[in-house]
Order: structure tokens, then sequence, then C-alpha cells
């Protein structure tokens, strides 16, 4: 985690999403941004959807040396 920030019913938690993906030929490490609403009483109320957190496919790809429209073989 880099920062957290609170601002009204909002709380802002940017982060380092990192790791190295099995048969990638680098680690990755990319920036995220989760948004979480507060409820009436100060406490988290829900996380937004993974879908609208704002980070990358793509970057997190690219950076581990893949192509940025990689999907994992069918087994």
């Amino acid at each position: 985690m880099r920062a957290a920030h609170r601002g009204g019913g909002r709380i802002t938690v940017e982060t380092v999403y990192a790791g190295h993906l099995r048969g990638a030929p680098e680690a990755f490490a990319v920036p995220m941004t989760t948004v979480l609403d507060l409820d009436g009483h100060g406490r988290i109320g829900s996380d937004q959807d993974q879908d609208q957190d704002h980070d990358s496919l793509a970057k997190l790809l690219t950076r581990s040396g893949l192509p940025a429209d990689w999907t994992p073989p069918t087994p």
C-alpha cells in the first residue's frame, strides 16, 4: 500500500500489485487504486467491484513480457 485518502463518503487506497505469472518471462508491478464507499457510520459499506478498480490488465501483461491481449492456454 502506498497511500490512503478519505474524502466525504469515500476512501481511496493506492497500492502496487506485483507478482509473477506462470510462463511469463518477467515479474510485474503495476499501480492500482481501489475505491471504498463508506456507510453513514464511517464504516466500509461497499468495495467497488474488481472490474471497477483502476488497474490495467494490459499493463500487467506487458510488464510481464507477454502480449497485452494474452490469455492463458486451455488445459
